[in-house]
């Protein structure tokens, strides 16, 4: 009996075992579903977006749906301007753990305005407002 729960504890302790990371993926959205942009690139680790049902409930960072009208709130600065020249957290965040091209950081927001836009509920092809 010992030695079957034995074998049953380490089939399970074997099932939680680290995955190795994927192959590395292009940061293209054209090239990913809706809303996978954000799992590739990292920001679920730290973030939430609601927009397109990807939770993460340790969440140390906002709803990144919000975006758009949230980053003007809290810096007083627009949503391109601070992705292009981010402060705080974010500044280190995306010089180290998610070092973004300049390209790839107007994708970001290409992204984040369509989170904002399914968020609002808006038909696909409509923009949300640019910010301040």
């Amino acid at each position: 009996m010992k030695t079957v729960v034995a074998l049953l504890l380490l089939a399970a302790l074997a099932g939680c075992a680290p995955v190795a990371p994927p192959e590395a993926q292009p940061l293209s959205s054209q090239a990913l579903p809706a809303g996978q942009w954000f799992k590739q690139t990292g920001c679920t680790d730290c973030h939430s977006i609601a927009a397109y049902r990807l939770w993460n409930l340790a969440a140390t960072g906002p709803d990144l749906s919000l975006a758009v009208e949230d980053v003007p709130k809290r810096f007083g600065r627009s949503l391109e301007d601070f992705l292009h020249a981010p402060s705080g957290t974010m500044a280190m965040v995306l010089s180290t753990r998610i070092p973004l091209s300049p390209e790839q950081r107007d994708e970001a927001i290409a992204n984040l305005r369509e989170a904002y836009r399914r968020h609002l509920g808006q038909p696909e092809g409509m923009s949300p407002q640019k910010s301040h």
